[in-house]
């Protein structure tokens, strides 16, 4: 990774390249537990776990402002008199996931003078989840962790800082959760209700350092024609805001969606007014009553009844009092009467035939004068009403009896016939 900030460590001298050149990429484990491992030529027996680890609380900002060790530079050494300090980072920068750094040259600093470095000094910035180590390195004494000392044919690892924290996890969330998406709830003729679905936070970074600190809370509130809030308040789930109002009056909700470290949506909205339920639609045609056997029937023998036409959902568009309806009553049921004392009174509708009919009956004795045989069709109503060109329902409104024509049924008694050929 070769970020601008980084680009100082070009002039890093050929002992570096030899260090790289001798030492393993990553090590096989890491005493931090990094997903990574420890960079190759990191020696950390100059610092005290876990005094020396740290993890910085989430933040919301990627270029990272609050870094503690940024005053922990300076030099330890009287000869030659300085110190070369080299950060490396694992992670998510500027949104390229499971990305490295190399050793960077931060700054060389003199004996005894200090120093310090902030992420947002050299613009830097993490998304989700990075890890940074810090170590220095002083060219005469080298790295002082068994590797290397004054005269050795190759350079000392990179000591860990002796103050402060060389190791440190950074976990950042700069990106808001997911748009909340009120709607109505319900209406009536003189209130209105909205809602809205539970949304996640999103989170930032990617791969493995995937970085989302949760949702934090919902802040909501109602306005009545362009007026100011109404009854603005923060909650942790999903509300059901009403309002009373008249028919004409416009009543918006907001929506605002916060993860645990501020970042929000923008107010997410949607508006409705009250409106009262429409006035029933006119009962819709039940249609004749069918039969096979036709008549006459025979005692004894089933007959099978249907409805002609099967009932169908009716459709109706009303507009009352500058609202604009859409009702549907929709056949559930149909209850029959036979006309010999026995009924069904939440039946099917039948089928015609030839087909083998859902509803059929067996007449135990005949009637010359017929059975006066009746049906009646249980709907369903539901509506719906337009509020700024969308169709909002549906919402109940009771239910509705249509009755089908009567069927005068004659039925009769088989008699046996005795035949003789001669």
């Amino acid at each position: 990774m070769r970020h601008a900030p980084f680009r100082r460590a070009a002039g890093v001298g050929l002992v570096l390249a030899a260090a790289f050149a001798l030492a393993p990429r990553l090590a096989v484990a890491s005493a931090w537990g990094s997903p990574y491992g420890d960079p190759a030529g990191f020696c950390p027996v100059h610092s005290w776990l876990p005094s020396t680890y740290l993890s910085l609380p989430p933040t919301s900002d990627p270029l990272v402002g609050n870094n503690p060790e940024q005053d922990t530079f300076f030099g330890y050494h009287r000869h030659p008199g300085y110190d070369d300090w080299y950060g490396y980072w694992y992670g998510d920068f500027r949104g390229r996931p499971g990305d490295q750094s190399g050793w960077q040259l931060i700054r060389r600093v003199d004996y005894p003078s200090h120093w310090h470095w902030n992420f947002a000094d050299w613009g830097w910035a993490v998304h989700g989840h990075a890890k940074q180590y810090v170590a220095y390195y002083n060219w005469t004494f080298g790295g002082q962790c068994g590797m290397g000392h004054p005269g050795a044919p190759w350079p000392a690892p990179y000591m860990a800082d002796i103050d402060g924290y060389p190791v440190m996890d950074i976990y950042v969330d700069a990106v808001p959760p997911a748009d909340p998406k009120p709607r109505i709830a319900a209406v009536g003729p003189s209130s209105i209700s909205f809602t809205w679905d539970p949304v996640v936070d999103r989170g930032d970074g990617a791969g493995p350092d995937y970085f989302a600190v949760g949702m934090g809370h919902y802040t909501s509130w109602l306005t009545i024609d362009g007026g100011p809030p109404i009854g603005r308040r923060d909650s942790a789930a999903p509300l059901v805001l009403s309002s009373a109002a008249r028919p004409t009056d416009i009543v918006c909700v907001f929506v605002v969606a916060s993860d645990k470290l501020g970042n929000a949506t923008a107010p997410a909205s949607h508006c409705g007014r009250p409106a009262g339920a429409p006035p029933a639609p006119p009962v819709p045609d039940a249609g004749a009553i069918r039969v096979n056997p036709a008549a006459p029937g025979l005692a004894g023998l089933a007959s099978w009844f249907w409805l002609d036409p099967v009932p169908r959902p009716v459709t109706t568009y009303e507009s009352a009092a500058g609202t604009d309806y859409w009702l549907v009553a929709e056949p559930v049921s149909a209850g029959w009467d036979f006309g010999d004392g026995v009924k069904l009174p939440a039946g099917d509708f039948g089928a015609p035939y030839p087909a083998p009919s859902t509803v059929t009956h067996t007449y135990g004795s005949a009637a010359e004068a017929g059975y006066v045989v009746g049906a009646t069709i249980n709907y369903r109503v539901s509506w719906w009403w337009r509020s700024g060109g969308e169709w909002l329902g549906p919402y109940p409104l009771g239910s509705q009896t249509g009755l089908a024509g009567r069927l005068v049924y004659p039925v009769r008694q088989a008699q046996p016939e005795l035949r003789l050929s001669g």
